[in-house]
């Protein structure tokens, strides 16, 4: 696997889409503008319509400011830190609290992979889902968190799990999370326009109609709530396609540097077979593991392969081992009582290796 090739192609596709993110918004913004402008241009004159040209100007920029508004305060609302997504995903810091041998072996992968990748060493979190899975979590270096289940710690073995962590380093190297962050915030904002004319339209039925001199104004609000509602549902939707794709590419990317971390393609490679062979694979039960799936090595929920943020398994795996001949490794869920056997007493932070 040439793997700084994938690096260049992933790197190059994710500018791609974030540039045609930013043509989608200001497509949908003159959409919304023309939806207006047409009936009340019809059969006007040039002349006479320059000041319905001048009023819609100014409704673009109000249009441009709802979206910005909307995509800010989202970003603020998700700019709490790894910290806050690891707690609400039921995550046990472990970094000085290792209470098993598998939990110390993650701990020192971790600060290898820290190594590796030129980044200071992160807090550690264990979630208790039984999936094989793993996030990294915040916008920047500074207050990012790794987290991985305890499926994973359970089931891989030291140099699958190294390629997961590598994998996850990738995310936190590159600044996925800040870019993942600003997409679903930018998709925020155009969503706020179709909630807009939503709530506009909403209002429209329990407003009385008795009147016929309201019955003109009331005909303007139903165009403009519904021209909102088209333009802001309908780009929320292609909004969503496009940040997907632009997640999947920098899961491609971050499998690329995994293998550059470790120089051991078989690593990741098999962590991904292993996942495709696993009755649970990377599901999470976690009752926010939805709103977090973007941020997991694999698809903590199920979506449609339009929507979801990673590649198809199988795709994965053939560009990391392109002579894989399609079989996964069947394995078993650790059973209880060897996960209680495997327990030692909790360790100190001077134990730690």
């Amino acid at each position: 696997m040439n793997f700084f090739e994938q690096q260049c192609r992933a790197k190059r596709r994710s500018v791609q889409l974030v540039i045609l993110m930013f043509l989608a918004v200001l497509s949908l913004i003159l959409v919304f503008c023309m939806l207006l402008i047409l009936p009340f241009s019809y059969g006007k004159t040039l002349e006479n319509m320059a000041s319905n040209w001048q009023f819609f100007a100014t409704v673009a920029a109000l249009v441009t400011a709802v979206v910005l508004l909307g995509g800010l305060a989202k970003y603020v609302e998700l700019k709490g830190g790894g910290k806050v997504v690891a707690r609400r995903l039921a995550g046990r810091l472990i970094n000085h609290d290792a209470r098993t041998l598998e939990e110390r072996r993650l701990v020192n992968v971790v600060e290898e992979m820290a190594l590796a990748s030129g980044t200071a060493v992160p807090p550690v979190y264990l979630l208790p889902d039984l999936g094989i899975n793993a996030f990294a979590a915040g916008l920047a270096p500074q207050d990012a968190v790794i987290g991985v289940t305890q499926g994973a710690i359970s089931l891989l073995s030291r140099d699958e799990l190294q390629g997961v962590i590598a994998h996850e380093f990738s995310h936190i190297y590159n600044g996925d999370m800040r870019l993942n962050t600003q997409l679903v915030a930018i998709v925020h904002g155009i969503m706020v326009i179709g909630l807009a004319g939503n709530h506009l339209l909403r209002g429209l039925e329990d407003t009385p109609h008795s009147s016929a001199n309201r019955k003109q104004p009331t005909i303007l609000v139903s165009m403009f709530g519904t021209a909102l509602c088209i333009v802001g549902f309908s780009g929320t939707f292609f909004g969503n396609l496009i940040k997907a794709a632009v997640s999947r590419q920098r899961e491609f990317l971050a499998d690329a540097t995994a293998v550059q971390y470790t120089r051991n393609p078989d690593s990741i490679a098999g962590a991904l077979k292993k996942i495709g062979g696993y009755k649970m694979g990377s599901t999470l039960k976690a009752a926010r593991a939805a709103e977090f799936s973007h941020l997991f090595f694999g698809p903590g929920t199920s979506s449609s392969l339009l929507l979801s943020g990673h590649p198809d398994l199988r795709e994965r795996i053939r560009r990391i081992d392109p002579d894989w001949d399609g079989t996964f490794v069947n394995i078993a869920a650790p059973a209880q009582d060897s996960m209680v056997a495997r327990t030692v007493l909790a360790a100190t932070p001077k134990q730690l290796p």
